[in-house]
């Protein structure tokens, strides 16, 4: 829904209680992450977000939306608009140090199978209409794209990456102290094909080692954003927010998984429990049915053959 209201991000960071390797600079070729989805507790210690993008060019990325959105339901020949339903292909790429974070065919599907339940409203929330299909899993051993995937996203991105826009390509790496995972937005794909996807720690994967953060809910929220989704904290009480009118404003990240909060004064307590907010894995529960509707006009408009 809403970010901070100075800017809009274009990456969505956790943080884990602790990892097997710091977080180097980047080098190497490589990017700062698009998405990074970052624990509240570290925004309180004061681990910045990454990659953002200043709040001018949020309208300028909507008006580009709304464009694209106008000329398909226009078209007389494109006989596919916005989908009810998007099957979305996966390849989940393991990179993997020998033993250290060689994660098992089961541990995989461990994950495919949160997402398909949490976006098919298993946990109480809107049947988004988006599942996902594994099409295949790769290994790759290599100790430096394990332990440092930001330093060296650009070179494993671009010998592991499959299929095209609508091709979810999955990483899972050790991110460290501070990342449990990334997203790239689907409007970069044309301008940066090779790095689209979502990378994930190995730790945060269902029943992970990173407490609160251990039900695969990481790869959940960082989905969210590949498919079109900002943070349900998008501009923090102002408007027009996360562009989903059924997400209350929220000013906030949530912390823990509070029995309630309440940071805005529009109506509507903050929604403490969608899986685009921080709250802890088990706090989180739902998509809405207008974050559904968005992930399907983004996917007609960006992802679509």
């Amino acid at each position: 829904m809403k970010s901070l209201a100075a800017a809009v991000l274009f990456v969505a960071a956790l943080v884990p209680v602790a990892g097997d390797a710091a977080r180097p600079a980047a080098g190497d070729g490589g990017c700062a992450p698009a998405l990074a989805r970052i624990r509240a507790e570290a925004l309180h210690r004061g681990v910045p977000e990454r990659n953002e993008v200043p709040a001018a060019e949020v309208p300028r990325i909507e008006s580009e939306l709304s464009s694209l959105l106008s000329r398909l339901t226009s078209s007389p020949t494109r006989r596919e608009r916005v989908p009810d339903r998007v099957t979305v292909p996966v390849y989940f790429h393991v990179l993997h140090d020998g033993g250290r974070g060689n994660l098992t065919d089961e541990q995989v599907r461990g994950q495919i199978a949160v997402m398909n339940a949490a976006y098919g409203g298993g946990r109480g929330g809107a049947d988004t209409g988006v599942s996902f299909v594994l099409k295949e899993i790769t290994r790759s051993d290599n100790a430096d794209w394990y332990a440092h995937p930001e330093t060296h996203e650009a070179t494993y991105k671009s010998r592991l990456r499959r299929g095209g826009a609508d091709t979810l390509n999955l990483y899972s790496a050790s991110l460290g102290e501070d990342l449990l995972g990334w997203s790239t937005f689907p409007w970069k794909y044309r301008s940066e094909p090779r790095m689209d996807g979502v990378v994930i720690h190995i730790g945060a994967l269902p029943d992970g080692t990173i407490t609160n953060y251990d039900r695969g809910y990481s790869a959940v929220h960082e989905v969210g954003h590949w498919m079109g989704l900002y943070h349900t904290f998008q501009d923090g009480c102002g408007t027009p927010g996360d562009r989903v009118d059924d997400t209350p404003e929220e000013r906030d990240p949530t912390n823990g998984c509070p029995d309630r909060k309440d940071t805005c004064p529009a109506p509507g307590e903050d929604p403490i429990h969608n899986f685009m907010d921080y709250a802890w894995d088990a706090c989180m529960t739902h998509f809405t049915a207008g974050q559904g509707a968005r992930m399907r006009q983004v996917w007609s408009a960006y992802r679509a053959r």
